[in-house]
């Protein structure tokens, strides 16, 4: 039986949002902070289908740039931080960078239709490679797994050249904003540009 991420605590886990409040904590000592995997291999993904693009395993990526990021439908934080992604995509194009969204359903693993996820991301302005992980199988392998503390599924990672993971984000969103509500949804976005920036100069 896959874990139970329904409820934790008696808490809901809702649409990539966390499961439960939690006093802040110092990045080291936060598990959705991801900073242990920083340096790391990429594990190999196993999705269930590519819903948009051919069929790719994480080697067929060598050389190239690729930021993942899992999303699912009814997450306000997906909807902001997907055209933030789009837009970056767009801008390095000829970088060799690559955009990958990964779609999950929520609030548990289930059968969605390629139809239906590639209407969700029209809506969202998505426009670059989908895989489906419907048995959440990579996020388990990337995030979930062994870590029952972590308490967000909407995450991202970006991997370089070599296949090595050089920035995580632990869920929620991120993207560039005046609005002083987001300000920590800026700060992560300048975050995500700077290591971008190093890694693409990388040759």
């Amino acid at each position: 039986m896959i874990r139970q991420r329904v409820m934790v605590l008696g808490a809901v886990l809702l649409l990539g949002a966390p499961v439960a409040a939690k006093p802040p904590a110092a990045p080291s000592d936060d598990p959705d902070a991801g900073t242990e995997l920083i340096g790391r291999p990429a594990p190999a993904w196993i999705f269930t289908r590519w819903v948009r693009g051919p069929e790719r395993r994480l080697e067929d990526f060598l050389g190239k740039v690729v930021l993942v990021r899992w999303w699912t439908d009814g997450c306000h934080f997906c909807r902001t931080t997907l055209p933030a992604l789009e837009a970056m995509q767009e801008r390095h194009a000829k970088d060799s960078l690559v955009v990958l969204g990964v779609f999950h359903a929520k609030p548990e693993p289930r059968e969605v239709s390629d139809r239906r996820i590639l209407e969700l991301a029209g809506r969202l302005g998505f426009s670059g490679p989908i895989a489906f992980d419907r048995d959440w199988r990579t996020l388990d392998r990337y995030w979930l797994g062994g870590n029952p503390e972590r308490s967000w599924t909407s995450v991202s990672f970006l991997i370089d050249r070599e296949g090595v993971i050089r920035w995580v984000h632990g869920g929620g969103e991120y993207h560039p904003t005046e609005d002083p509500r987001h300000h920590r949804c800026a700060v992560q976005y300048r975050e995500l540009e700077n290591v971008l920036a190093e890694v693409l100069a990388e040759p």
